[in-house]
């Protein structure tokens, strides 16, 4: 292979690397994209979670608190305003057993209400939803710690647990204190339902209290991710953020409960991205298998397609150096089989044209040193000028001029070297010419009828000396000894898409066995002895690949007939005779 010049194996692998490449930078841009899109899937799903545990938490405390302002709607709080009032102790009973049910009924709403009490100083009771008792020094310290420091419009905390405090005065100054506490740890297991996997978490933070309430409890620490959240112009939190503490990064979404305060949840970043690391692995895995898979495309096709397509090259080369005997063979049976053996065809089918060209080329020369030994010879050149010098002698110029035109016409024909090859018109002029000739010396032995050639075959490329050797070969075997009445024919008949040039008379002397002998040389392919008939034949046979030849038969006219056939020499053959000029 000639330096500077691509290969198809770098073509081909280069070609893979692009595709490679391609299919890689699509996935790793898919990749991409489903991580963002999972990332907001989380965000959307963390949101969810927080506002439908916020709405719960939210209802349920706001149902609580209306069923604590609905409990002093109680009929049955009058009955219990005085300490001496009229009222029986029955009467006192059944509303104390009214109240405390209605205390029952608030501490088994939901799950949060971890106690509820009634405080009534005045009367000295205490009603919770267990027992009613008479209220002891720490139940009245209680009861006026409640009315001093607890606010009844929030919240409230006692260090421990969050609660809300209302009172009421019903009749005269008699204090109504209700207070409902809610359970700390009730608030945290509700929020550990929020706790996806063991990196995650949620918490409540109360800013009027400062309190922080989270679960798990100290996993890491709500008050760092509290103190890096962002918020917005309105000093509100952004809902949904990406945290950093102490080099771990966290996904929180942020929301807010009209009772307790700030609620925000929380998840690692890692842990919701471990998908993306699995991905990335499987990622780095598929390209380490596309390498491989590569790297076996690039031997597979050294093998099947590199180092055949070498061979082929190598066998051209020794082509190129005339060397057509090294033939190639190929193991599998597929497209390089084919082209090997279609070069090794093609080199036969070299020999073969090669070996015709030269055989043809040296028939030709052959040939044509015999017509100029046979015919360039004093007895030919002495009949010829004595002939041309009676006919001046006797003041017949007409036809001196004629026989001499004919003479100069029949050499020069001959003494042209210039190709092998010549026009089926300029082959029977020359014929013709040496017909006039030989006419002139057997005048009044015989008649010579010279048809036409058809137009369309006029131009076609023929071998130089088909045609006059065959006119030679009636004038010595057949004709010769004619004394009279002699009779030679030349015709040009169409048969079918080719042609028949025949060449007959009406001598005697050829015998049957002669005619059989003939036949025999022409079909001899391999006999080594070459005469005029057989160098012909040969000639006309390699000229035209198989479609041309000699046939020799008896004559209707009585003599021997020596037939040209060319088949089918249409347009393709015509173009091919000409390519050999």
């Amino acid at each position: 292979m000639k330096k500077g010049k691509s290969s198809i194996q770098k073509k081909l692998v280069l070609m893979f690397g692009v595709i490679i490449a391609v299919i890689m930078g699509i996935a790793m841009l898919l990749h991409i994209r489903s991580m963002k899109n999972m990332r907001t899937l989380v965000y959307e799903n963390m949101q969810a979670q927080a506002e439908y545990y916020q709405e719960n938490l939210d209802r349920e405390i706001d149902n609580i608190l209306k069923l604590q302002i609905d409990f002093f709607t109680n009929q049955k709080l009058i009955f219990l305003t005085e300490e001496n009032a009229l009222q029986s102790d029955y009467e006192r009973r059944e509303a104390l057993l009214s109240v405390r049910e209605r205390i029952g009924t608030i501490a088994d709403y939901g799950t949060l209400v971890k106690d509820a009490v009634l405080y009534i100083p005045d009367a000295g009771y205490r009603v919770t939803a267990g027992a009613i008792r008479k209220m002891t020094g720490e139940d009245q310290a209680a009861a006026e710690e409640y009315m001093k420091n607890a606010s009844e419009t929030s919240m409230n905390y006692d260090g421990e647990n969050f609660y809300v405090m209302r009172s009421r005065k019903l009749g005269g100054d008699q204090d109504f204190i209700f207070v409902i506490t809610f359970s700390t740890r009730q608030l945290v297991e509700n929020l550990s339902m929020l706790s996806t996997s063991p990196q995650s978490g949620a918490f409540i933070y109360n800013r009027e209290e400062d309190i922080l309430i989270e679960s798990p409890p100290g996993q890491c620490g709500g008050r760092e991710i509290l103190g890096q959240l962002e918020t917005d112009t309105q000093e509100d939190y952004l809902p949904i953020q990406r945290v950093g503490t102490a080099g771990t990064h966290y996904l929180v979404c942020v929301g807010n409960s009209n009772n307790l305060g700030l609620f925000v949840q929380y998840v690692e970043e890692k842990t919701i991205m471990e998908y993306s690391r699995q991905t990335w692995i499987s990622m780095f895995i598929f390209l380490a298998l596309m390498i491989a898979m590569s790297a076996m495309f690039v031997l597979y096709t050294k093998k099947t397609v590199h180092k055949p397509m070498q061979q082929l090259v190598s066998a051209f080369e020794k082509v190129k150096v005339g060397n057509l005997k090294e033939h190639i063979s190929h193991k599998e049976n597929d497209e390089f089989d084919y082209l090997y053996e279609g070069f090794n065809d093609m080199e036969d089918k070299l020999s073969q044209l090669i070996q015709e060209v030269y055989v043809q080329k040296n028939l030709a020369e052959k040939a044509q040193l015999k017509q100029l030994q046979a015919q360039i010879n004093p007895h030919f050149l002495y009949n010829s000028f004595f002939i041309l010098s009676r006919r001046i002698k006797r003041q017949d110029y007409e036809n001196a001029e004629d026989f001499a035109k004919h003479l100069g016409n029949y050499f020069r024909f001959l003494t042209r070297n210039g190709s092998d090859d010549t026009t089926l018109e300029r082959e029977s002029e020359h014929a013709r010419s040496y017909a006039a000739i030989q006419g002139v010396r057997f005048a009044g032995r015989l008649t010579i009828e010279f048809g036409e050639l058809l137009p369309d075959w006029k131009e076609v490329k023929v071998p130089r000396l088909i045609l006059q050797p065959l006119l030679e070969n009636s004038f010595e075997h057949g004709l010769e000894n004619r004394v009279s009445d002699g009779l030679l024919r030349i015709s040009f008949t169409p048969v079918g898409q080719g042609l028949e040039i025949c060449v007959e008379d009406n001598g005697e002397d050829v015998k049957e066995e002669d005619l059989q002998r003939m036949q025999a040389k022409l079909r001899d392919s391999d006999s080594e002895e070459i005469t005029g008939l057989s160098n012909i034949h040969k000639r006309l046979n390699y000229y035209f690949h198989g479609k041309a030849g000699l046939v020799i038969e008896r004559s209707p006219l009585g003599g021997a007939a020596v037939k040209i056939k060319i088949e089918g020499a249409g347009e393709s053959d015509e173009s091919e005779s000409v390519d050999r000029g």
